[in-house]
């Protein structure tokens, strides 16, 4: 007795439909529900399906042929009131699966019936085996792809190659369910394939350790990029003595070339390969060509990390790496030496927290735009170092250090020299000069000898100038102008330009003052700064064709005093800006007849770096000069305003 099955009608007729239901369905054990129009119909239909549904002329042609596209699965049987032939084969072609007519017995009925509800629950049965075979399939090729993907997982996080391909051929023979199987890869020198890996399931090994490229299977997948699949039960020797009876072969390609071969293998068993399988494999071919380019990226870095390494541990000078927030992401032995440093207390963490050194901090906190003009620092055991900073893109800031004590050393030894000299110069100079403005008065000169006597009068304040200087840079080099005040450099500044008034008058030169009221007080001394200005000043009206113009600015900026005298003079060629601050050194595009002795930029130089602070020079040749002083603001507090 069939059960659970329900069957709708849509028959107009009622004693048709009694019939049916009473008569036939309803004792066969079939539950009957009746339906009345269209929109019954179809929302029954929507919700759930019948076991079949019967129906009659009632229904219109359009709808019959919407339910029987529709619902292709569900059995819909036609009552025809007059057996006509001809009616019933239309019924049949126009796609309903029974036709009943009111000459059929109950029990031709009930087998019509059946046999469409039978044939229904057929379809589901094999829908249902259908759908639990593709979801093993399905789920299969699920879990291939999540191996894949632990694969993929496990090359990008090992450097290990050898561990990698090994990890590549085992995946390769479990995903394929095959015997064995390996990875070749292209040596270049001997231009054969090597042997890296194997996996093998029992007792199978396999012997291939080397294999030429030329008149090979191996070797023309390797050259044409192309994998090959062999397979049909029949044993075939790919080897001297190698046979197998199903393999694949698949290229391992970097770029646009090939580089080896992974290759999976029956010997035993008589099972193919399929298509799927080579998916499979090319997937993992892909992974092993990416593990093999990242191991070579790897050995190529670590190969130029250690030739860095090694070049920053035995170079003389010290080198430090900062990132963007000045934490230590380099320090070599010379840094760690000088500094009294430990490497593995230092990576990582900020410079302050790492090195006390005042005078490197002090240049670090400075502007960018000042940390290429670099510095000097002096350590604790009294050495002082040359320090350049250096900002790098997407990394920081380079700072390499040289020892330039000795050189300090020589340039002490060589001003205490100069400085003897030019004292013991001075007396008899001055003598010369005395003596000299006697003569005119033992008797009377002819006109040739006094200009032989201004002539000598000049040489000897040339170099009594010279001596003065010479003593006055010697003084300031040996520290003897150590005491400083604080100074409002606004009223040094306007006292030292009105000095120059009559200089500028001559010259018909236009100075122009720049003075920012907020411009700081500095520690210093004020005599020494004054003549850091003069110094400055005098160069620029010295250099500056008639009709130019110069000018003096100050400012704050960042804690720090920023001084500029310019000018629209001759300019300093590009070569010889390096060395203008040397001592005895002057320009060589000078006019012949321009006084001075070379020593009035490196006393500047020396003032400056006796108050901590810096000086650099910016020039272009036949347009002007500018020189920038920066100065460390005093911590005190502002002056009172000077009287306007």
């Amino acid at each position: 007795m069939v059960r659970s099955r329900r069957i709708a009608l849509f028959i107009e007729d009622d004693n048709v439909a009694n019939r049916l239901a009473v008569h036939i369905l309803q004792p066969a054990g079939y539950q009957v529900e009746r339906l009345n129009g269209e929109a019954e119909l179809q929302a029954r239909l929507q919700n759930d399906l019948p076991s079949a549904l019967i129906v009659d002329d009632s229904l219109a042609p359009k709808t019959m042929r919407s339910l029987i596209k529709d619902f292709p699965t569900l059995p819909i049987v036609f009552y025809l009131k007059k057996a006509h032939s001809d009616a019933i084969i239309q019924r049949y072609q126009d796609g309903f699966q029974a036709v009943l007519t009111d000459q059929d017995d109950q029990v031709q009925a009930l087998l019509a019936i059946n046999r469409a509800v039978q044939r229904q629950e057929d379809w589901q049965r094999w829908f249902q085996f259908e759908q639990k075979r593709h979801a093993q399939s399905l789920e299969k090729r699920v879990a291939d792809l999540e191996r894949l993907h632990r694969i993929g997982g496990k090359i990008s996080a090992s450097l290990n190659l050898d561990h990698v391909l090994s990890e590549v051929v085992m995946a390769a023979v479990e995903l394929t369910d095959a015997e064995e199987g390996n990875l070749m890869l292209l040596d270049k020198e001997s231009g054969n394939l090597i042997l890296r890996a194997a996996h093998s399931v029992g007792e199978q090994k396999t012997h291939i350790l080397r294999v030429p490229i030329y008149d090979t299977l191996l070797g023309e997948v390797l050259r044409t990029q192309k994998a090959v699949i062999l397979g049909g039960g029949e044993l075939t020797k790919i080897q001297t003595a190698f046979l197998v009876r199903a393999l694949i072969y698949v290229p391992l390609i970097m770029g646009e070339q090939s580089i080896g071969v992974l290759g999976i293998y029956n010997r035993e068993r008589e099972q193919a390969f399929s298509e799927y399988h080579q998916m499979l494999l090319e997937a993992l071919a892909d992974y092993a060509a990416i593990a093999i380019q990242n191991a070579h990226y790897y050995t190529a870095n670590e190969r130029e990390r250690q030739k860095l390494h090694t070049i920053l541990t035995n170079v003389r000078d010290g080198v430090l790496v900062l990132d963007e927030e000045q934490r230590i992401l380099l320090i070599n032995a010379a840094c760690l030496q000088a500094f009294g440093l430990q490497e593995q207390y230092c990576l990582g963490k900020p410079i302050e927290q790492v090195i006390s050194n005042q005078d490197l901090i002090l240049m670090l906190k400075q502007s960018p735009s000042q940390w290429i003009k670099g510095g000097e620092i002096r350590l604790e055991d009294g050495r002082i170092w040359n320090c350049q900073l250096t900002p790098i893109a997407d990394v920081g800031l380079a700072v390499t250090m040289h020892d330039i004590t000795h050189l300090k050393e020589l340039d002490r030894v060589k001003s205490e020299f100069v400085s003897a000299v030019s004292h013991d110069l001075r007396s008899p100079l001055t003598a010369i000069l005395g003596y000299t403005e006697l003569i005119g008065r033992v008797g009377p000169l002819n006109e040739r000898q006094q200009e032989f006597v201004k002539r000598v009068q000049a040489s000897v304040q040339g170099i009594t100038t010279l001596i003065s200087d010479l003593l006055d840079l010697g003084r300031i080099e040996a520290g003897l102008d150590a005491r400083k005040e604080l100074i409002d450099i606004r009223p040094l500044l306007r006292q030292s330009l009105e000095s120059f008034t009559n200089f500028l008058n001559e010259k018909a030169q236009q100075l122009v003052v720049e003075i920012s009221p907020s411009t700081p007080p500095v520690w210093g001394n004020p005599v020494r700064l004054q003549q850091m200005i003069a110094n400055l000043v005098s160069n620029a009206i010295k250099y500056t064709p008639k009709g130019g113009k110069l000018g003096v600015r100050a400012w704050q900026e960042d804690g720090q005093l920023i001084l500029q005298v310019w000018d629209t003079g001759v300019g300093i060629p590009p070569a010889e800006q390096p060395y203008i601050f040397d001592k005895f050194y002057r320009a060589s595009n000078l006019p012949d007849d321009t006084s001075g002795t070379g020593l009035g930029l490196t006393i500047v130089k020396s003032i400056v770096e006796d108050h901590q602070g810096r000086i650099w020079v910016e020039s272009t040749l036949g347009q002007g000069t500018t020189f920038t002083i920066v100065l460390p603001a005093a911590e005190l507090g502002e002056l009172p305003k000077p009287p306007a």
